[in-house]
């Protein structure tokens, strides 16, 4: 398949084009400046990969959770150019990224949602099934959050990065291996795409998955969580 993927949920700007001869990647950390930089870049790579948007079969985004404006930002761009060129969108969670690129079998992928609380699910990626719903956490209290059944579990995230106690928890005691430096990535979205596990959407159907419903903490939420 023929496929752009997009995602801004994080600092990075990860983006990837597949034909039928290669993959070609750009992924750099950009701070705040993914609207200004991500069409350019996109147009960068379909010259580099030798394709027009006319000829891909679907735009692939991360569908979050993430960024709040980085997550509204690679769903407007998906749905712009895939209405431009007829196409598709096909959305992909954001964990799941994150778990694909583990190297391994069962993962709980875990990412930084900022406000001291933390994204979290597990996965058998053997059948390619998410065994926990994606859950925000607290991550002091995150003791009973997850259940993990047999042994060969690893973590992948920077979620362990920004809250170590994690690791002490029961699930994550364990945990055989943690790779807190992995963050969603356009090529993991094209393999996931390609697996052919994720719906095609028009565009306008295209939607994102929050999981927490609030942009910030009230004064009051914040000084009750530092006491």
């Amino acid at each position: 398949m023929k496929l752009l993927a997009i995602d801004t949920s994080t600092d990075f700007l990860s983006l990837a084009v597949s034909s039928d001869r290669e993959t070609v990647v750009f992924h750099e950390r950009v701070g705040q400046k993914h609207a200004e930089q991500a069409l350019p870049h996109v147009q960068e790579l379909l010259r580099e990969a030798q394709l027009t948007l006319r000829d891909l079969d679907g735009v692939v985004y991360g569908q979050g959770p993430g960024s709040f404006t980085g997550l509204r930002i690679a769903c407007g761009l998906a749905q712009g150019l895939a209405f431009a060129a007829s196409l598709p969108v096909i959305p992909i969670p954001t964990l799941d990224s994150v778990a694909e690129q583990a190297g391994a079998t069962r993962v709980v992928a875990c990412t930084d949602a900022r406000m001291q609380q933390a994204y979290l699910a597990s996965y058998d990626l053997g059948t390619g099934h998410r065994l926990s719903p994606i859950l925000l956490i607290d991550p002091d209290q995150a003791d009973a959050e997850l259940a993990l059944a047999g042994d060969g579990w690893v973590g992948a995230g920077d979620g362990f990065a920004a809250y170590p106690v994690l690791t002490n928890t029961r699930w994550g005691r364990q945990l055989g291996a943690i790779h807190p430096d992995i963050r969603p990535h356009a090529a993991s979205y094209l393999r996931l795409a390609q697996s052919g596990r994720y719906a095609s959407l028009p565009p306008r159907e295209a939607d994102l998955l929050y999981v927490r419903n609030k942009v910030a903490l009230t004064t009051r939420e914040q000084q009750a969580r530092q006491r």
